[in-house]
This record gives structure tokens, C-alpha cells and sequence, in this order.
């Protein structure tokens, strides 16, 4: 496993902020009100490093609630602010019958979150949370939750989230302030669900970047490059010091704005861990490629030589570098091609060759599905979220083709 190490570069920017490898961040002002509490029940764990806990749990594929508790409007969270109904046990039992075996929640804590230093989470956020994940648990599926839109920024750079790497890198003080709100937002997280079984997995942030969506020089972007190795490390630290089953928890690390070419790349670096004997990390790309057939739907067309030749160099070049090289397990965090009407095959191809490559080459693909059922760009969804039920026979037959691609 790759080891974690500050740069002379961050250390020479920001020197008040050289943080130890493992251990407490010492940046965060003692809180003065108390963490909420869940009274739930320990639970067991499997004691299994990250891999071999994939393998013998046989966690092929995964399946994203989109669109829900990541919903935002007006810096506010809301599982419905973008159109999605309220999320009832319904859709998990529909994607666990389907034959997914992980989830993924993705959640925007932001409008739910109190002033410095406490940063104090809405108690009643954090059991909506919990009862969500209950009803993934309850269906037999593992589950992932992270900080979704909290570290949302729009191409050209205007923030819409407080987990700001604008911020971060201009000043130490905006570096500290935001990894102390980073920091305090994880801890309690963490104690909240401590009690949980490993199924429990928790994901440290979602495609944080400046605004270029990863595009643009390297020199340009180190920086940014190593504020999220540091927030990585921070994160494990956090989640490591509340204890519990936290001790040994599965932890999902993205590199920079979770794109495959900065995970491979030497600066990205996972954290070191206290996690006692074994591997307890699970690395995380995205993967929307090509952009214009996968999201956009300005292309139609999907299969060529040089599109599987792509697929099959992204997906070795991951692999090789973290599952051979590393004993460490990967998962496509998102992925997806929306639905084209008139172009239903091209779509039926790409999964069928995309997914079936990833599994051979050991990666989980989790899809993307954001709740929105029409053609064209951004219409990702396959399952209607009030029944559980795939929306139509063709979102059927994506499903099954899906499945079929990881057996």
C-alpha cells in the first residue's frame, strides 16, 4: 500500500497545518455541545481486510440513490428538493431483488450543520440518515454514505458547498477553517454510527475540485492535488479516534475530483491507518466515459475498437496500481450511460463490455441513477422510486444486461 506523506510544498504554504500521520488533527476548538448519541445495538464484524471482504461477501455491482438525500436548494439539503419522492424501504428491496449488491447514499449534510466550533449536526438529519441506511440494511444490501454536495463547486469555481478547496488553498486560515468544519462534520458522523456492522462503509467526500472538473495542468493544480491527500488523512483520523466498530470500519478514498487519471497518478496517496492488522481501505473512481455518449447524449454510438481499448486501459491501469499492486479494493463510485431513445443498443453495449471489464479486472461498478426517466442528457434513471419496480421492460433490460456483465 501506498504510504501518506506531506509534501515540502504544503509544508512551506501552510506550516501551522502539518498534521501527523495518524492521530488527532489538533486544529478543531473543543466543541461545546455534545455529539448526539444512537442508542442502536452493537453490532458484529467480519474482522476481514477491505479485499476479502468484496470477495467473500461476492460484492459484483452496486446501485446509487441519486437525486435524494444529496438534493440541495438554497444551501439547504432536502431529499425531495429536486423531485424525487421521500425514500421508503421499497427501493432497496426492488434493487436488492434486482440482484445489486451494494448502495450507495449519497448525502449533502449542508444546511443541517451548526456554527464553528461545534458544527453541531441536526440531530433529527442524522436519524433520517440513519433510518435510510436501515432500510438498505434490512433489504440485505451494503451501504455506503458519504459528504455528497457539500463540496459541490461549478465549473468556472463558484462554490455551492462549504468543503471548499478555493478556500482551502488560498490562506492558511481558510485551509484551517475548513478542515476543522471537515473534520468535526466526520467525527460525529462517525460516533453517530458507530455501533454499525462493517456492511457500514463511509466515503469521504465526493469529486471535490476548483472548478475544472480535473482538467488543466499539473503544476497548476498540486495544490489541490495535495489538499485532498490531506483531507483523506484527516478523514481516517476522524473516523479512527471515535472508536467502536469505527476502529476497523471500511473507508472509501477518492483521489481529486474522483477522476481514474488522478487516482493512478504518483501525487494522489492514501492515508496512513491505525486500523489494527489488516487493510481497512477502499479506493473510489467515477467513471462517465465518453462524457458525450455517457452524459451528455450528444453521441449516439458506442462499441468501436477504440472505445473498448479505452475502457480496457483505464480499468487495467486502476487495477494494476491498487488491487495487484496493492491488495486494496476499487469501486467505480458512479458510473453510467443515460438512455437514448432510438439508441437502445448502443446503451445495452456499454454496460454489457464496461461492466463485464471491470469486473474481470477485479473493479465493482456502482451505477448512477439520479431518479430521472426520459432521453437525453442527465436521464439516468431505471427504477421507479415509490415502487421498487424498474420503470419500464427496456430499463428491465438494461438492469439485467447490468448484472449479467458482473456473473
Amino acid at each position: 500500500m501506498k504510504r501518506f506523506f506531506i509534501t515540502r510544498w504544503f509544508v512551506l504554504l501552510f506550516p501551522g497545518l502539518f498534521f501527523s500521520g495518524c492521530g488527532n488533527t489538533g486544529i478543531t476548538e473543543a466543541a461545546r455541545m455534545s455529539d448526539t448519541e444512537n442508542e442502536f445495538t452493537p453490532e458484529g464484524m467480519t474482522g476481514l481486510d477491505a479485499l476479502s471482504y468484496f470477495r467473500e461477501q461476492g460484492l459484483n455491482i452496486g446501485w446509487n440513490l441519486g437525486n435524494a438525500l444529496d438534493a440541495h436548494r438554497g444551501g439547504v439539503s432536502g431529499e425531495t428538493a429536486w423531485g424525487n419522492p421521500r425514500i421508503t424501504g421499497k427501493i432497496f428491496e426492488g434493487v436488492k431483488k434486482a440482484g445489486y449488491q451494494v448502495v450507495r447514499i449519497p448525502i449533502t449534510w449542508m444546511g443541517h450543520i451548526g456554527e464553528a466550533p461545534d458544527y453541531h449536526i441536526d440531530p433529527d438529519f442524522l436519524k433520517r440518515t440513519a433510518e435510510v441506511a436501515g432500510y438498505a440494511r434490512d433489504a440485505g444490501l451494503k451501504v455506503i454514505i458519504n459528504l455528497h454536495h457539500d463540496g459541490a463547486t461549478e465549473s468556472g469555481g463558484k462554490d455551492l458547498g462549504w468543503l471548499s478547496i478555493n478556500k482551502a488553498r488560498q490562506s492558511e486560515e481558510g485551509m484551517r477553517e475548513v478542515t476543522a468544519q471537515f473534520e468535526r462534520v466526520w467525527v460525529q458522523i462517525a460516533k453517530y454510527f458507530k455501533n454499525y456492522g462493517d456492511y457500514l462503509m463511509f466515503e469521504s467526500m465526493n469529486e471535490v475540485h476548483d472548478g475544472n472538473w480535473g482538467w488543466g495542468k499539473e503544476q497548476d493544480q498540486k495544490p489541490q492535488y495535495e489538499i485532498v491527500n490531506q483531507w483523506n488523512q484527516v478523514f481516517v483520523n476522524a473516523v479512527r479516534s471515535t472508536g467502536g466498530n469505527n476502529a476497523g470500519r471500511f473507508l472509501v478514498i477518492p483521489g481529486y475530483c474522483t477522476v481514474p487519471r488522478h487516482t493512478t497518478a504518483d501525487y494522489f496517496k492514501l492515508p496512513l491507518d491505525s486500523a489494527p492488522g489488516v487493510n481497512k481501505l477502499i479506493v473510489t473512481v467515477h467513471y462517465y466515459d465518453p462524457y458525450e455518449f455517457c452524459i451528455a447524449a450528444a453521441r449516439h454510438a458506442w462499441g468501436s475498437d477504440a472505445d473498448k481499448r479505452k475502457a480496457d486501459q483505464d480499468f487495467k491501469a486502476i487495477a494494476d496500481r491498487f488491487i495487484t499492486g496493492g491488495q486494496v479494493p476499487v469501486i467505480i463510485g458512479e458510473s453510467g450511460a443515460v438512455r437514448q431513445e432510438g439508441y437502445e443498443a448502443a446503451r445495452l453495449e456499454y454496460f454489457e463490455y464496461v461492466y463485464g471489464k471491470a469486473h474481470e479486472l477485479g473493479l465493482v461498478p456502482i451505477y448512477w441513477d439520479n431518479g430521472a426517466f426520459g432521453s437525453g442528457g442527465e436521464n439516468f434513471g431505471l427504477f421507479n422510486r415509490t415502487t421498487g419496480e424498474p420503470y419500464s421492460e427496456e430499463t428491465d433490460g438494461v438492469i439485467k444486461a447490468m448484472i449479467l456483465a458482473v456473473e
